[in-house]
């Protein structure tokens, strides 16, 4: 089951996602034609799920996920913290299929 506590750790985790992001530039990723435009991207994400749009947990979910957008920006700097956060979105988007 999904808890607030688990919530408040995905947010903890995605703002330093978030900072890390912040410091990459150019590439290519599926949907997003350079790290700045994922950077943006989940930067929005963050702040409408921290709102209550629990929607964005989806849209994270794939963004975390191995070889995803994530590891093609950030790659090996970032696999650990991206473990974490895909972690607690499986279990948390798994809860919420279930509901």
């Amino acid at each position: 089951m999904t808890t607030e506590t688990d919530k408040k750790k995905l947010i903890e985790l995605l703002d330093k996602a978030e900072h890390l992001a912040g410091q990459y530039s150019g590439g290519y990723s599926g949907q997003f034609l350079s790290a700045e435009e994922f950077h943006s991207a989940l930067v929005d994400s963050i702040t409408k799920l921290k709102n209550g749009d629990n929607s964005q947990l989806d849209k994270l979910d794939i963004w975390f996920l191995p070889t995803s957008c994530w590891d093609d920006f950030v790659g090996s700097d970032g696999q650990d913290l991206a473990n974490q956060i895909s972690d607690l979105l499986i279990k948390m988007t798994n809860d919420k299929t279930r509901k």
